[in-house]
């Protein structure tokens, strides 16, 4: 009787370095609609500012071996962190981010709901199209947050600043208190506070987001 040949080795994920650092997670969109809703005062905004159907977000699709070397070159440059090894700063184009939005497995939750529109020095802009009740705002099932954020993003002595000072739903503007309280909050703040995250970030010299590509660069290992 032949042998039964062992199942191939899971893929290791990528972990919190990479997927905290894109500025990308649903982390802050759930933060921003805490801040926007809190619980039951704010009943009147969700109508104004979300809609009863998702809208449909642009999908970029790479060819299978260009996904597979961008895979590749995304499991290099973690793992020569993660040891401590040197290594060239890692660049990613807004094509790319948003293609492993649409096909890498780790940003499954984020697919179909997240997208990358552009990406300026120091600045992204995100299109989201996300059911509330999937946030955690059970009381508004069947309602969805189909917004553009403009966020400013910072990073500095391993810690990461992002903030929206920008937002616009149903064709308008969110104005007055409620953007305000946006403006106050470290949309990153709940990466900070991790401490995989953390270590992760504390591994980077820096951040740096510019016309249409976003790059993380390891700090020099003495």
């Amino acid at each position: 009787m032949s042998a039964i040949p062992p199942e191939p080795p899971n893929k290791p994920r990528r972990g919190c370095l990479f997927y905290g650092c894109f500025t990308l997670s649903l982390f802050f969109l759930a933060i921003l609609l805490a801040a926007l809703l809190g619980v039951y005062r704010f009943r009147r905004m969700v109508v104004d500012y979300t809609d009863t159907t998702p809208r449909a977000l642009p999908v970029v699709a790479l060819a299978p071996g260009q996904l597979e070397q961008l895979e590749r070159r995304v499991d290099v440059f973690r793992d020569a962190v993660n040891a401590r090894r040197t290594t060239e700063p890692l660049v990613l184009t807004t094509q790319e981010v948003n293609a492993l939005i649409s096909a890498d497995p780790d940003f499954a939750k984020m697919k179909g709901k997240v997208y990358v529109k552009s990406l300026e020095r120091g600045r992204a802009t995100v299109m989201v199209s996300l059911p509330l009740a999937d946030l955690g705002f059970a009381m508004f099932r069947g309602r969805y947050l189909n917004a553009t954020m403009s966020v400013a993003v910072q990073f500095q002595n391993g810690l990461l600043d992002a903030r929206a000072d920008a937002v616009s739903a149903k064709g308008k503007p969110l104005t007055g208190m409620y953007l305000n309280k946006v403006r106050t909050l470290n949309l990153a703040a709940a990466i900070n506070e991790n401490a995989r995250a953390s270590v992760g970030l504390n591994r980077l010299q820096s951040i740096q987001l510019q016309e249409g590509q976003v790059t993380l660069v390891p700090k020099e290992e003495r």
